[in-house]
């Protein structure tokens, strides 16, 4: 909403104050969220600098670029990530496969996280792995039509169908009840969140699949239209409200 990386952290208090939150929680937050590597600083002077960092940046990158991706063209395999974990390592099993989940990778069976691209490289916990972990990194060769499968399975992709269609109504109705742009205002940013807060993070757990492995009638386009059209009705007003928020902190 900002349209900038780095907001004043003066700024952020005020915007959650405009959530519900009291000073002193928001406060609270932006120090838990920057001790558990969500957020970063930079000090200027009197005043710091907040922007996204980590895991929790790079999904919000993810985000950001998914309506704009080009989906990738089936090469006849998936690149796959194989893993032994002992179960006294369920800590770091656990942490893998959530880290690579939020990359993109669908579970195809319990050891086994498949994915079109390889990701390894932002598999931060794959750097040092304890030393009873084993881990390979390999493709598995599949013909088109058992990969559509495999890939309806690892990404439970009837029920994200499911979950994309429902926030896609959801978002067509909301539009259709107001279809002029409110005034800039707390409870409009406030409403711009809450429509479009959950659908764009269930937005991550769609991966970018070629056409030819979706399911038919495939629901993402729909929603990402869906989302445009929210935008395009609360996202200038709530970019204005920021704005004059940021503003006012500048002078």
């Amino acid at each position: 909403m900002a349209g900038r990386a780095e907001i004043p952290g003066t700024v952020l208090v005020r915007l959650l104050g405009d959530f519900g939150l009291t000073e002193a929680a928001a406060r609270a937050l932006l120090l838990r969220m920057r001790q558990e590597g969500m957020l970063a600083s930079t000090r200027r002077g009197r005043v710091v600098d907040y922007r996204l960092a980590g895991e929790y940046g790079r999904r919000f990158d993810r985000i950001r670029r998914a309506g704009q991706e080009t989906p990738p063209a089936w090469t006849g395999s998936f690149h796959a990530l194989l893993y032994q974990v002992p179960e006294s390592r369920r800590a770091f099993r656990d942490a893998l496969r959530r880290s690579a989940v939020n990359l993109g990778y669908g579970l195809l069976q319990q050891g086994v996280l498949i994915a079109v691209r390889d990701r390894t490289d932002q598999l931060d916990l794959l750097a040092e792995p304890p030393e009873d972990v084993r881990v390979f990194v390999t493709r598995l060769e599949m013909a088109e039509a058992d990969a559509a499968q495999a890939a309806r399975l690892a990404w439970d992709l009837d029920t994200l169908a499911e979950v994309y269609a429902a926030h896609t109504r959801t978002l067509r109705a909301a539009v259709h009840d107001r279809p002029t742009p409110p005034e800039p205002s707390p409870d409009t940013l406030r409403r711009y969140a809450e429509l479009l807060r959950i659908p764009m993070v269930d937005t991550l757990r769609s991966p970018q699949l070629p056409e030819s492995l979706l399911p038919p009638n495939w629901p993402m386009p729909g929603l990402w239209r869906a989302i445009a059209q929210v935008q395009q009705v609360y996202g200038g007003p709530a970019m204005a409200y920021v704005g004059h928020r940021l503003a006012e902190a500048e002078h």
